[in-house]
Formats: C-alpha cells, structure tokens, sequence
C-alpha cells in the first residue's frame, strides 16, 4: 500500500498458469476490494500486458477498467523496467483521472516498482524462475 491506495493482498480463482493469454484471477487488496485481471498478452522474456477490471473500491466509480503492461529492455549489465497503465475513464471522470488522480498514482507506481526492484535484487538467483 501507498498513500491512498491499498496493496495486492493476493490473487485468487486463477485460471492456469500466469504466462498464457486469457489467463485469469482475482486480485484482492488489503482493503479488501477485488478486481477481475486477465492476461492479454505475452512478449516472451520482453514484457507483457493485462487488463483490470470489476473494481470493488472507489476506483469503480473513476474507471470502467486499466490496461497494465510491462517490458523489461536490457540496459548494460542491467535490465530496464517500464510499467504502464491506461486507465479508461467513466464518462465524465476523465479532469479527475487525468489530474489528481493521475499524480497521485504515478507516485504509486514508482514506490511499488522501487520495493519489486528491490526485493528482486534480494531474491537469490534461480528462485524467480520456479
């Protein structure tokens, strides 16, 4: 969690493996909310897309849903991270989602992608993979 904005508690009702398209499953967070993610596209060892939707929390009131997608680029003896999303606004919502919403969120998404980073960085190599 950060700020206004609760943590991936975990995921639930996963359907398969979470590396083939049209996979899906639940991801409850820790203010007990839900959303309904499903994988919609893989770029195999580049990244990948999903989508969210079905919000529970307030975000179902700002959004119909949010396309996430990640790409992991070498970058000399590193690997650079990019982490989007595309939120699709509820008519009327977009000054908000666009404005207010949107910094809070980027700030989100740079305290998450610092702590994965860093958790990556201490997990011994080979474990990720399993």
């Amino acid at each position: 969690p950060w700020g206004p904005f609760p943590g991936v508690a975990e995921v639930r009702d996963q359907t398969g493996t979470w590396n083939r398209p049209g996979t899906s499953r639940q991801t409850w967070f820790t203010d007990d909310s839900k959303a309904d993610e499903r994988l919609t596209e893989i770029a195999e060892g580049h990244g990948f897309a999903y989508e969210l939707s079905g919000f529970t929390n307030v975000l179902a009131k700002l959004i119909s849903g949010v396309r996430g997608e990640w790409s992991f680029l070498p970058d000399g003896t590193g690997t650079s991270i990019r982490w989007t999303y595309d939120f699709r606004p509820l008519p009327g919502r977009r000054w908000i989602v666009a404005g207010p919403f949107k910094q809070l969120w980027a700030r989100y998404m740079r305290a998450a992608l610092t702590r994965m980073v860093t958790v990556a960085q201490e997990t011994p190599k080979g474990i990720m993979e399993e």
